[in-house]
């Protein structure tokens, strides 16, 4: 399949680049020791070779995918990687006590909301289990800086992806301890392994149609190096507590996104196939930067999320009671969630039954 560059992802934008100034913040992290979970991933694994630039940084990189960590571990020869679930408490414990982390970016997550609408009781047992191992963990070993990488999903979800990743952001925000927890949520990740471009670019090589779910269905989109710089850049200016909100500029019509690549890379013969939207699906996205949902950040590019304040002492048994249902049915496992995050309004699911409880 062609490899979409950067530069073709701009055009398909429309847009300049989105980049803050990078040097005095990476400049902070020589000579630190940064893990990195999800590091095979999309985010995870531009995350790692964005830190593995710096001068005398030590790296541990985490994921449970063999092969792209492998591919990884090609780039970066310098870092330690572990191949390990980061739901194992027992493991990650081996990895903390044996390297120490000073700051750790959480970068691991099932993300594909039409399968974790499926697969509830893995998006929590993943989602949120991992979050509280590594949190806790955190704050035990003395980790100075905890970043979770979030989702623009996260807010007002209508589905359990969303919805999981919000209860994550509950859980870190009100975690108790001497490390700072900083948030970022940000939208779509173009280029990103599953999402919209490589599926678009394997229908095109096939002669179409391309797929879209619905002709008004809009998103925020950022490139990978945007956003990993901009988390990089929220983990260095938290003081702990925040949720970060990345400005992604304009929302993007994937139908318009279709015809630009069937104008770049078409060969004349494709076309649009409208195929509704799947479960769990929003039409629209939320304007994360409005006034109404954000105040003013410590960077033209970052704001700070306007959230209920979460109290640990009701959120962490809430998170335990989460976590034993996930061990039980589908449907104990989304009362839970919808338990936890009552803003939580599920769409084009099966469990919008479970709204009114």
């Amino acid at each position: 399949m062609k490899k979409v560059e950067e530069k073709d992802l701009l055009r398909l934008l429309g847009r300049e680049p989105i980049m803050p100034e990078m040097s005095a913040a990476l400049g902070a992290l020589r000579g630190r020791r940064i893990l990195v979970t999800g590091a095979g991933g999309s985010i995870g694994s531009e995350l790692s070779r964005q830190l593995a630039a710096v001068e005398g940084i030590e790296l541990c990189l985490v994921d449970q995918a063999e092969t792209p960590l492998h591919e990884l571990s090609l780039q970066i020869p310098q870092g330690r990687f572990v191949i390990a679930n980061c739901c194992d408490g027992a493991e990650m414990e081996r990895v903390f006590s044996g390297f120490g982390p000073e700051i750790v970016f959480h970068a691991a997550a099932y993300k594909h909301v039409p399968m974790m609408e499926l697969c509830p009781r893995a998006a929590i047992m993943n989602n949120v289990g991992s979050t509280k191992v590594l949190a806790d963990l955190s704050v035990r070993y003395g980790v100075e800086r905890f970043v979770m990488v979030s989702t623009d999903k996260a807010v007002n979800p209508t589905n359990v992806m969303g919805a999981s990743k919000r209860a994550c952001e509950l859980y870190v925000q009100c975690h108790p301890g001497p490390t700072r927890f900083v948030t970022t949520r940000f939208g779509n990740v173009l280029g990103s392994n599953g999402s919209v471009v490589p599926l678009f670019m394997e229908q095109l090589e096939s002669g179409g149609p391309l797929t879209v779910t619905h002709r008004d269905v809009v998103r925020y989109f950022m490139l990978i190096s945007e956003a990993c710089a901009l988390v990089i850049l929220a983990a260095l200016i938290g003081s702990g507590g925040e949720i970060f909100v990345f400005d992604m500029g304009q929302p993007v019509r994937i139908a318009d996104l279709a015809r630009r690549m069937i104008a770049l890379w078409g060969r004349g013969h494709e076309r649009i196939s409208y195929i509704g939207l799947r479960p769990g699906e929003k039409l629209y996205e939320e304007v994360l930067t409005s006034d109404e949902l954000t105040l003013p950040g410590p960077h033209p590019l970052l704001k700070i999320a306007r959230v209920r304040q979460a109290v640990y002492s009701e959120v962490g048994p809430a998170i335990e009671e989460l976590l034993r249902a996930s061990r039980g049915t589908d449907s104990e496992a989304v009362k839970a969630l919808k338990r936890l995050v009552p803003e939580f309004k599920s769409k084009n699911s099966p469990f919008e039954k479970y709204d009114a409880d």
